[in-house]
């Protein structure tokens, strides 16, 4: 439901980017730091504290797909002191195709634990739309990679080896493809029996299994692979101008990478993705829920990924067929914006872009992240419900096994 580590789409908040960003954004100076370890707050993404221009806290992103930029949320900044008046125009192109964005024309200090970037150009986005109130910035991964970069989901912190190396005792390595500041490796991904193996791009910006182009769908035919489906509609699928899509998730037999293999993981595929989901080089995007299985050592230098297995195969929980986005930082609500169709929540009388106020009695705005995110985990859920058109009503939901 809410949960971006929820199996694949049963968390719009989670595949987000699903939205893989790529920007024609210069950095200057970017990233001079120590060897220092930084922390990372996971939630199906990797968040970091950080500061902007020495004085602003940001909540930011990690995004491996975001490639070269450090990219803010336009409420986020609303809100802030912080009032740069140099601004233009772009276009940018996202998992929903392209937008026309304001651009910072300032030079702009981000600051993450030891790490210092400087940027001579911000986008705007209107991130929230896509992920909610906790994300305040996005930042990519130029710069990262110049030295071998651990990412350690056992203990959540990443850290960068400009001398030395970390231990790779127990992993195993897998060839890895580092350009225009994308990291792809070849995966194989077997689903009703048809292999579909090439590259595919690691994207830490998407909180979901793999998510396959149209490109992909139309080339493997994937609509015709036997198996149970799953089809549900999203708002604002990722940055870009389709503001709805729709996706079909399928359980896979088993997904390869290297010398691992993970058996019966959710995928799902875009029939009529644009964007990043569109005609790409790569055959689709994998993410956390997949990532957050391993602590993980990129040495793009040398063109290797080393991975160690720290969590086992996907076991089906009870969940629910319906997501939002939490923007109780702009009203007094979570706006329903995933839903499986024919699904129980729909049958119950939910709709996208309702707005839920109150879930088991108690107002969202009173709960915390953590809360929000264990929802997924009560077995019944009384939601109370404003409508598009004003009116209220009040569902009543039962979690169950979907696989």
């Amino acid at each position: 439901m809410n949960k971006s580590t929820s199996q694949s789409h049963l968390s719009p908040k989670a595949n987000f980017l699903w939205a893989v960003i790529t920007f024609f954004v210069t950095f200057t100076n970017a990233f001079a730091q120590t060897n220092d370890s930084i922390p990372f707050l996971y939630r199906g993404h990797l968040f970091f504290e950080g500061v902007v221009n020495d004085t602003l806290d940001c909540n930011i992103l990690f995004d491996t797909g975001a490639a070269n930029l450090f990219g803010v949320d336009s409420v986020y900044l609303d809100h802030s002191t912080w009032n740069p008046t140099n601004r233009g125009f772009a276009y940018a192109p996202g998992g929903a195709g392209m937008t026309k964005v304001q651009i910072i024309f300032e030079p702009t200090t981000v600051k993450i634990g030891s790490l210092s970037g400087h940027y001579q150009m911000v986008p705007i986005f209107e991130l929230r739309d896509i992920l909610g109130c906790h994300v305040d910035g996005i930042l990519g991964i130029k710069d990262l990679l110049d030295y071998p970069l651990e990412i350690n989901f056992e203990q959540q912190y990443i850290k960068q080896y400009k001398t030395g190396f970390p231990s790779t005792d127990g992993y195993f390595k897998m060839p890895i493809r580092h350009k225009n500041n994308r990291v792809m490796l070849q995966v194989s991904a077997i689903i009703g029996g048809k292999t579909i193996h090439g590259w595919y791009l690691m994207d830490t910006g998407s909180g979901s299994s793999i998510d396959f182009t149209a490109q992909t769908v139309e080339q493997y035919q994937m609509d015709a692979i036997s198996g149970k489906r799953r089809i549900a509609d999203i708002l604002q699928f990722g940055i870009g101008d389709k503001e709805q899509e729709w996706c079909v998730d399928m359980l896979s037999d088993k997904i390869i990478l290297g010398d691992d293999t993970l058996l019966g993981e959710p995928i799902s595929y875009i029939p009529e993705g644009v964007g990043t989901f569109g005609e790409m080089e790569y055959l689709g995007v994998i993410g956390n829920a997949i990532w957050s299985k391993y602590n993980i050592v990129i040495d793009a230098p040398k063109g290797v990924l080393y991975l160690n297995r720290i969590k086992g195969d996907y076991s089906p929980v009870p969940t629910y067929d319906y997501g939002f986005r939490n923007r109780t930082d702009i009203g007094k609500g979570w706006i329903v914006s995933w839903l499986e169709r024919d699904g129980d929540a729909v049958n119950a009388g939910m709709a996208l872009g309702d707005i839920i106020t109150a879930v088991n009695g108690k107002s969202v705005t009173d709960y915390s992240w953590d809360e929000e995110e264990a929802l997924d985990d009560v077995p019944n859920q009384t939601i109370e419900i404003t409508r598009t058109d004003g009116s209220k009503i009040q569902i009543v939901l039962e979690a169950k096994k979907r696989w």
